[in-house]
């Protein structure tokens, strides 16, 4: 099973601009009730993630003035994709090693062409495990 197993025709892809404030990355996790959201200035180009362990992680240091700094104030920078192609496990485990839920998905030019989550490869599997025990019976 790989990515594009996973994710299927699912490509749209919440994005904020890096400049926007923390209240406006929070109102778009709780509008789309997700846990992550690309930050990019063009669309296409990742500048970073923001979830929402980013910003509860910050709130509890410092809650006076944190949905007043920047999506780019707290981002993570360095973030991690994959392709269509790829290997659904493999993926599972590179976010599971390295603690974290939310994976752009890009394209041979690594442009932005989706998002994948923990949660959908978790399900991809239990389904994939489920018709196997079906086709056993």
């Amino acid at each position: 099973m790989d990515v594009n197993d996973v994710i299927g025709g699912q490509r749209e892809v919440v994005t904020i601009d890096p400049g926007d404030t923390i209240a406006d990355a929070v109102d778009l996790l709780k509008e789309y009730g997700i846990g992550a959201v690309v930050a990019t200035q063009d669309g296409a180009t990742i500048d970073g993630i923001i979830s929402e362990r980013d910003i509860v992680r910050h709130l509890s240091a410092e809650q006076e003035g944190t949905l007043r700094l920047k999506v780019e104030d707290l981002m993570t920078e360095n973030v991690s994709s994959c392709q269509l192609a790829d290997d659904a496990e493999a993926v599972m485990g590179r976010m599971t090693d390295g603690k974290f839920r939310h994976m752009p998905v890009v394209n041979d030019a690594g442009s932005l062409i989706g998002i994948i989550s923990l949660g959908d490869l978790v399900n991809a599997r239990l389904r994939e495990l489920e018709a196997l025990a079906s086709s056993q019976d």
